[in-house]
């Protein structure tokens, strides 16, 4: 008994798939290529974004402190006049004094304490800025603003008139 077998040519069938597979592993292949070389370049142009900002940070220098003090003695002068054109504006004259106070204080060191929260504050060397911004809280925060805005002016020039 005789079998024949026939045999087919290698390339007999399509050859649509193959190219097909063919195209997309090229196309997954390069892709990855290319993210593996965007990843390169963000991470190398984050460095060099990092070494220029190392490179200007600012330097502090202190300032004139007479006229740094007599500034700020005149902003809180201003708060204290419309304090006294209308004495019903308390919070205004809290929320004036901690800005005032704060910025005196940032100018004068060269510590970011305009931005900083109460905790922050007392984290610091500064407790006189502490307490006094603490006392400011309540008033500022309150429903329902009460609070001795003449002693706490006075608080705040002795805090600006007494920096070293």
């Amino acid at each position: 008994m005789e079998t024949t077998i026939n045999l087919r040519r290698l390339f007999d069938f399509s050859q649509l798939p193959i190219i097909i597979t063919g195209a997309i592993l090229a196309v997954l292949t390069v892709s990855i290529i290319l993210m593996f070389l965007y990843q390169l370049l963000k991470d190398w142009k984050r460095k060099e974004k990092e070494q220029k900002q190392i490179v200007e940070e600012k330097v502090f220098v202190k300032p004139d402190m007479t006229k740094l003090k007599a500034e700020y003695l005149a902003l809180l002068d201003g708060i204290e006049a419309k304090f006294n054109e209308d004495p019903t504006k308390i919070r205004p004259a809290y929320e004036g004094m901690s800005r005032v106070v704060r910025d005196f204080v940032y100018r004068a060191t060269g510590t970011e304490v305009d931005k900083f929260a109460l905790y922050e504050i007392n984290q610091t060397e500064y407790k006189g800025l502490a307490n006094l911004v603490g006392e400011y809280y309540q008033p500022e925060f309150d429903k329902i603003s009460e609070g001795d805005v003449r002693d706490h002016l006075a608080k705040s020039r002795r805090l600006v008139s007494e920096w070293n």
